[in-house]
């Protein structure tokens, strides 16, 4: 059997293909490969023959049309369009196809109206085997569903032999799915449960060992959606991740995300830094303790926000926080509480979103029960990748997109950026550990090369670059400043979200 195995396109407004400016300057393709695809790929036959196909930077030809019998697709809600769009390609030219993923979970028969033989709803070690078994017996049109949650301890090494490792910013690894929280406007706990299931410590490590065999030797994003979510078994892992680590001078840096009681665990979070973690993402969603309670994001509103992030930066871990405007129960002015919250704590990279109700997700179900949603189901799916709210908010719609703007034009200005970043940085307290050094990349030069000409000589802040940058050299260890060059890389990347959003939501100013 001949498979192609294709991962669609992503809204635009997302940035991670060649439209994002930092990819492009890196000479990439994307930021990270589709993980999903590469492990369906380690659960088919080993005598089928596999072709993956990424339409992030990739298009499929006419020989590979020619080529496959059948189409594996997966992807998110945000992605609906975009499998739909796979999907109806591919029965035009006479291909089985198959299609899996969140996407998929939530709203299987939209795919079989547009014309997938086989769609399964739920894990992939589980729904995989089903679904073979129902295409030995030419079962198509048909919905594979299971309820069970995979054992990931049996689940393979994904195929990473699969990928153009060169076209990517970051690789990508899991270790645990479910999330013990219930955030309403998250769907994970919906898909993956409540209940944190890993892999193996040793599983983790070979497909570490797999990456380091292929050649990786940059940054891995452990994908999960929430990195201590067990953190009895994320001990255990980063225990063997040191050794491993250290016993191969240190070839990856790591970033994931972690819910804010991470603070709470001193032990994991040296252990991480240990271990070659140099960045979590954290939800901070809002600082208004009862907006966080209506949308059941309780392991904030019980926490004292600032404390934790001055602990886990203290600890040596780069904070980057997910902000939202438009929850129920905001007042005006969460602009200022926002920024004051962001600097404050001198959070460097912020991403800053508008709420949208994804369809399935619990946020989605409330609002349609309250009569909120401005669109229909459909609706939504294909409009998911816009930029603009679905639903009504507790206060005026305009007022929310200004002071959205106003949080990204002041976040993401370049020199309050600067003294946000160097206080970041120097705050982590140094860490003792080996940095061994690695051959730079052309790729990496040039990026070096174009940041310094766009920091330090074209922009208007290029006096306080040079300044800051000078002070850095001389207050911090190593790894600290070259972890305060690479943020001055990636604002670059929500300075594009930012004008996005400018020219959509206020055309007229963006002109």
């Amino acid at each position: 059997m001949n498979v192609l195995l294709v991962y669609p396109k992503s809204p635009r407004n997302l940035n991670i293909g060649t439209e994002d400016s930092v990819i492009r300057v890196a000479s990439k393709k994307a930021y990270t490969p589709p993980l999903g695809l590469l492990t369906v790929a380690a659960l088919l036959p080993h005598s089928w023959d596999l072709k993956l196909i990424d339409l992030t930077f990739q298009c499929i030809s006419e020989e590979d049309w020619a080529w496959c019998e059948t189409v594996f697709t997966t992807g998110t809600l945000m992605q609906f369009t975009q499998i739909a769009d796979v999907i109806r390609e591919s029965k035009e030219k006479g291909k089985v196809v198959a299609v899996g993923g969140p996407a998929a979970f939530h709203f299987p028969h939209e795919f079989v109206n547009v014309g997938a033989d086989y769609v399964a709803v739920g894990e992939g070690e589980i729904t995989i085997p089903l679904l073979l078994e129902k295409m030995r017996q030419d079962a198509a049109p048909t919905i594979i569903r299971s309820a069970e949650r995979a054992d990931l301890t049996m689940s393979p090494v994904p195929r990473f032999d699969l990928l153009d490792m060169k076209a990517y910013v970051d690789m990508a690894i899991q270790f645990s799915r479910g999330c013990p929280f219930q955030c309403e406007f998250c769907d994970a706990t919906q898909i993956f449960g409540r209940e944190v299931r890993t892999k193996t410590p040793e599983q983790f490590i070979r497909e570490l060992q797999t990456l380091y065999d292929l050649g990786w030797r940059r940054e891995i994003y452990v994908v999960d959606d929430n990195f201590v979510g067990n953190p009895k078994r994320s001990k255990a892992l980063l225990e063997m991740m040191v050794t491993w680590s250290n016993e191969h001078r240190r070839p990856f840096e790591f970033f994931t995300h972690a819910s804010i009681n991470l603070s709470r665990s001193p032990d994991i979070m040296r252990m991480m830094v240990e271990a070659g973690f140099t960045t979590v993402y954290i939800g901070i969603e809002s600082t208004d303790k009862e907006v966080l309670r209506i949308a059941r994001k309780l392991q904030n509103s019980s926490t004292d926000l600032d404390d934790a992030c001055s602990k886990i930066n203290e600890a040596g871990l780069q904070i980057m926080a997910g902000t939202i405007l438009g929850m129920d129960g905001e007042r005006p002015g969460r602009d200022r509480s926002l920024i004051e919250f962001v600097s404050k704590n001198n959070i460097p990279l912020v991403e800053v979103a508008l709420l949208y109700a994804y369809p399935g997700t619990s946020l989605w179900t409330r609002l349609k029960r309250e009569n909120r949603l401005v669109n229909g189901e459909r609706e939504d799916l294909i409009q998911s990748n816009n930029l603009r709210m679905n639903f009504r908010p507790t206060r005026s719609l305009d007022e929310i997109e200004t002071e959205f703007l106003n949080t990204m034009s002041a976040l993401y200005d370049h020199s309050a950026f600067l003294d946000r970043a160097f206080r970041h940085f120097l705050a982590m307290k140094p860490v003792q550990m080996p940095l061994y050094p690695k051959k730079l990349e052309w790729a990496e030069i040039r990026v070096l090369i174009i940041t310094f000409i766009q920091w330090g000589f074209l922009r208007n802040t290029r006096t306080k670059f040079w300044r800051i940058l000078v002070r850095a050299y001389t207050k911090m260890d190593l790894r600290r400043f070259l972890l305060l060059i690479r943020c001055c890389v990636a604002l670059e990347h929500y300075v594009g979200i930012y004008n996005e959003f400018l020219v959509t939501l206020r055309p007229t100013t963006a002109k």
